[in-house]
């Protein structure tokens, strides 16, 4: 199978110093694939469309390719999906948003391929989506990367779906991470509130936010160590702490490792009470 190969040569390209080059594969598949992509195949459902285009555009962006004829299949979800859906095929909410989600959070999107995802997604009622459900988690992501990184993607979008992005960033979301300590976020919390921190837990768009103080805008971020998939642009706490930095929260990130180093009671109070008066 064809994505099963691009999987394989992505899993190639994503590897640290990209020792191979693929990309010269990447563009071959890339130009039959397009000359293919129009209606759907006998038994195709339109999410299964959906699902494919976000696979080749992961494998492609894992393995760090921004080729421009990737614009042809930007092209295809802004011209062909509203055809899809005049002949009866309809896109659930589903998989507009992981499709539109996967766009912006790769970079590899169009205004005109989110605006026909976006107006898929806003068929749906969101008074009938639980406020913990993975699909409003997606929404506020997308409305939150529009709004902080996609500027020019926000100043093309017609007034509905801009009103439907104001909606959604008015809904509460609660993330079930949020009341989920690890040893970490626990001991932070205490050792905080030790110092008059008010360590409370608050929801701030997609992000759960464990330790903050939601008046002073400001938020310790328990960092867990680990690895997160290859050929991402950054890491998903790297751009939590842009976000929350671009809408005026201090955010101070506190590792695992480096917590775990500091030997004694005396040094992690230490630690957190230089990082206050730091940023006083």
């Amino acid at each position: 199978e064809r994505l099963g190969v691009l999987r394989a040569l992505s899993a190639l390209g994503s590897l640290p110093g990209r020792p191979y080059a693929v990309g010269s594969f990447f563009l071959f598949f890339l130009e039959d694939y397009v000359r293919e992509l129009g209606a759907l195949r006998d038994g195709e459902t339109i999410s299964d469309r959906a699902s494919e285009l976000r696979e080749v555009l992961r494998c492609f962006h894992a393995a760090g390719i921004s080729a421009e004829p990737l614009r042809l299949v930007y092209e295809h979800v802004a011209r062909d999906f509203p055809e899809f859906e005049v002949a009866g095929a309809l896109l659930p909410l589903s998989a507009a948003a992981s499709l539109c989600h996967t766009m912006l959070a790769t970079g590899l999107s169009s205004p005109a391929a989110v605006t026909v995802l976006l107006r898929a997604s806003l068929r749906e009622p969101l008074v009938h989506i639980a406020d913990d459900a993975q699909e409003l988690r997606l929404l506020k992501m997308i409305e939150m990367l529009i709004r902080l990184d996609y500027l020019h993607t926000q100043e093309q979008l017609p007034p509905d779906v801009t009103e439907y992005l104001s909606v959604i960033r008015d809904l509460r979301y609660y993330d079930r991470e949020l009341r989920r300590d690890t040893a970490l976020s626990y001991q932070l919390s205490f050792f905080l509130r030790k110092h008059g921190f008010p360590s409370k837990r608050h929801m701030l768009g997609p992000y759960p936010l464990k330790v903050c103080d939601p008046e002073e805008r400001i938020n310790f971020e328990p960092v867990e160590d680990r690895e997160f998939r290859g050929g991402m642009p950054e890491d998903p706490f790297a751009r939590k702490r842009r976000h929350l930095e671009a809408i005026g929260w201090r955010n101070f990130q506190v590792s695992s490792s480096t917590w775990g180093a500091l030997p004694s009671y005396e040094a992690k109070a230490a630690h957190l009470r230089r990082i206050l008066k730091e940023n006083d």
